[in-house]
């Protein structure tokens, strides 16, 4: 966790501590994932596109916490993604709307899975 930002290092490690929200976000992406994976018959990989402002309300559904917030899912799913020892380049990339919004794009494949599986 040396090379992992201070910030989100507090981030992966409310995440393995189980911490709401940010586990639940962190697993709400996690099964997502897996099925979408799955559904398209476990081919080579698939690139998942996150859109926090969407996670933010499906997770707001079940849940309400004054932690949920779109900040605060961002920085999950960067904690998650470099928490697991993701490559930038290689399995996953982030994109910016021309308003300012990030979206990140996953290669989900059965190894980055079982790499973000081991953070829970």
């Amino acid at each position: 966790m040396s090379e992992i930002p201070i910030p989100l290092a507090n981030y992966v490690h409310l995440i393995r501590n189980h911490a709401s929200p940010y586990y639940e976000i962190g697993a709400f992406l996690m099964q997502d994932m897996a099925t979408r994976y799955h559904e398209f018959g476990n081919s080579s990989g698939i690139i998942y596109a996150i859109n926090p402002r969407i996670v933010h309300e499906e997770i707001r559904k079940n849940m309400k916490s004054e932690k949920l917030t779109t900040v605060n899912v961002c920085r999950t799913i960067l904690a998650l993604l470099y928490g697991a020892k993701l490559n930038e380049k290689r399995d996953f990339f982030v994109t910016t709307t021309s308003g300012g919004r990030r979206n990140y794009h996953v290669n989900v494949n059965s190894r980055t899975l079982n790499l973000m599986a081991a953070m829970f």
